[in-house]
């Protein structure tokens, strides 16, 4: 199971379509443009005869002489763009490809407004998802936090409907931040079919006990698994039946609120990575050059190399690639005879290509490096680890209320410091949170206004002891003390910025050892649920589980994708042929998360998304 390879593949096949050789004009909406982009640069697109690349809706020329390639989600808003397209059509001929399960009755109205015969082909290619590393996915749904505190009652009526009966999926707005939670729940629900198809999987689903919005979820998609027409999830049954665990943001909400230390982590938190894309703009002294960068796995190597490296390896690898640059440098500088300036001709590209790269990664890790000292990031940091894995009330609210008092800490880091505190020490007794609060709204303890003070007990309703499932800081049977000994440093000592250790990781160890965790997850019954119940491995009665796909109603994080990743990274050594793929509506940094937290509970009018700092200021600036 691999995202990027299961959207690559599909891709591949529309621009190398025997039907469609030579010059051809690619059409996309805006969800299959990010969807593509994630993956595919533009230039390589361009190297495959495809000579223009436009929207679906953009105004164009007649080309009678190209052919047209439409790559669309099945939505209402594109059937009708396309129906108008084919009563006047602009281009020689039309391939059309899907992103997603299409409906027949919009099938029938594609072909009634095709009276020229320009439609040469139909196809399905479900690749309705943004493929963000190689075990990681994600929607793109930015407000989906609110399925978890006020789930839609009513679906189409009320009832469990299919993709295949159920006619043209509902989810149009380009805007998704003004998508309803009723479509919110069906993108998602779309988007998790798509996955599975792209996979090529029939799992056995199961949900988090306590959510009802994982529990609709799971038993949404399976109703549509099994009701799907012509066959669609008939796959080959496996020996091991694959598995899906459904989960709900709210039942880990301390997660994403901490600090990140790995490459691909700390980008998205300090900086914001939306769709492999920073936006430098507001940094001091970056150059014109280096203000929108791309990070990609697909199309850097160095980034794929140190996606999940910690800050400290993460500045050796880029003065290693530094020096690197600087010895080819002088080298190429060395141009003494005609044979000489040929090899430089030769290798000009490559060389320029890795001059670019160079400059990326020198110019993030200046601005990482200047955030961590401007912000007093190492000292917030480990206060953070200290809450989320420590238990000393006296000596912890401390250290909060002299973090609060210290005008170097951006109040942004301030309220995570609270919150923080808040969850760890909700039901303690000697808990003093109001003295807290308070702080947070003074001059010199922040300085924040009451709505943003009001996220503390924002997130306390949302994720607090009586809203989520589990236990986040008992002990877990050991296995939190185990996981924490991983993070150990060389030569024994303790990273102090990595102690903490994402539930879903602790989850997934579990799971893979064969334990299904049937005390705190459902199985939707049908489907292929029932078959594994059966199936135990004969040595000691454990399941045997191979293919994991694991999705977080409300977001996922890169700390979580780092443990995953390193997960599969074992398995793949030692040949278990095990593999987790994870996925959630987005993919979530503190101050996305926040933001969410605040629309679900109606405190801010603010739509901030996927890790910008728009919607925080400190003394007139942008943090």
């Amino acid at each position: 199971m691999d995202a990027i390879a299961g959207v690559t593949n599909y891709l591949e096949k529309i621009i190398s379509d025997t039907h469609m050789e030579g010059m051809k004009a690619l059409l996309l909406d805006a969800d299959t443009k990010s969807i593509i982009s994630m993956v595919m640069s533009q230039s390589y697109i361009l190297q495959r005869e495809v000579f223009l690349v436009e929207q679906l809706d953009a105004i164009h020329e007649p080309m009678l002489h190209l052919k047209a390639a439409v790559f669309v989600r099945p939505t209402a808003r594109n059937i009708e763009l396309l129906r108008q397209e084919l009563k006047m059509p602009k281009y020689g001929q039309y391939h059309l490809f899907f992103s997603n399960i299409l409906p027949v009755e919009a099938l029938e109205k594609l072909a009634e407004a095709d009276e020229k015969e320009v439609v040469i082909q139909i196809q399905e290619y479900y690749a309705d998802f943004l493929a963000v590393n190689d075990s990681l996915y994600d929607f793109g749904l930015h407000n989906a936090i609110q399925l978890s505190v006020k789930i839609p009652t009513a679906l189409y009526g009320g009832a469990l409907v299919s993709t295949a009966t159920a006619g043209i999926l509902a989810t149009d707005p380009v805007d998704k931040t003004t998508m309803t939670p009723s479509q919110l729940f069906q993108r998602s629900v779309e988007g998790m079919l798509s996955v599975l198809l792209s996979m090529k999987k029939r799992p056995s689903i199961r949900y988090v006990k306590g959510s009802e919005v994982a529990e609709k979820l799971a038993r949404e998609v399976s109703a549509r698994m099994q009701l799907e027409q012509d066959g669609l999830f008939d796959f080959r049954r496996p020996e091991v039946i694959p598995l899906v665990y459904v989960l709900d943001r709210k039942d880990d909400p301390v997660t994403p609120l901490l600090s990140q230390w790995c490459y691909q982590a700390m980008v998205h938190e300090l900086l914001g990575l939306q769709e492999n894309c920073v936006d430098l703009r507001d940094a001091p002294n970056v150059p014109k050059d280096m203000m929108e960068l791309v990070l990609s796995t697909t199309s850097d190597e160095f980034f794929a190399q140190n996606v999940h490296a910690n800050f400290g390896d993460l500045g050796m690898a880029v003065k290693q690639l530094v020096d690197k640059y600087q010895a080819q440098t002088q080298t190429h500088e060395n141009i003494q005879s005609i044979d000489d300036m040929q090899r430089f001709l030769e290798n000009y590209p490559a060389f320029r290509s890795q001059s670019v790269t160079v400059s990326k990664h020198v110019t993030l890790m200046g601005e990482l490096a200047r955030r961590v000292e401007v912000d007093k990031l190492m000292d917030v940091s480990q206060l953070e680890q200290e809450l989320t894995c420590g238990d000393d009330h006296t000596a912890h609210f401390r250290d909060v209320v002299a973090t609060l008092k210290d005008a170097q800490v951006k109040p942004i880091n301030k309220l995570r410091l609270a919150i923080l505190y808040a969850l760890r020490y909700e039901i303690h007794s000697s808990v003093k949170l109001k003295t807290v609060k308070e702080l947070l709204a003074t001059p010199h303890g922040g300085g924040l206004s009451p709505q943003r003070v009001a996220l503390v007990d924002a997130v306390l309703k949302f994720g607090g002891i009586k809203a989520r499932q589990g236990d986040l800081y008992g002990d877990r049977a050991g296995l939190k003390k185990f996981m924490r000994a991983v993070t150990q440093g060389v030569q024994g000592v303790p990273n102090v910025y990595a102690q903490h250790v994402p539930p879903l990781a602790e989850k997934l160890e579990l799971i893979l050892k064969g334990q299904l965790l049937d005390q705190e997850f459902s199985i939707v019954n049908g489907g292929a649920g029932s078959a594994t119940s059966t199936e135990f491995n004969g040595n000691n009665g454990v399941k045997r589980v191979r293919d994991v796909i694991v999705y977080v109603c409300g977001g996922v994080t890169f700390e979580e994708a780092m443990k995953v990743a390193e997960m599969n990274q074992k398995a793949a050594s030692s040949n278990s042929g095990q593999r987790i793929l994870l996925g959630g509506s987005c993919i979530h940094n503190s101050t996305s998360f926040l933001n969410e937290v605040a629309m679900a509970y109606n405190l801010s009018s603010t739509r901030g998304c996927g890790g910008t700092y728009n919607n925080w200021n400190y003394n007139g600036k942008k943090l």
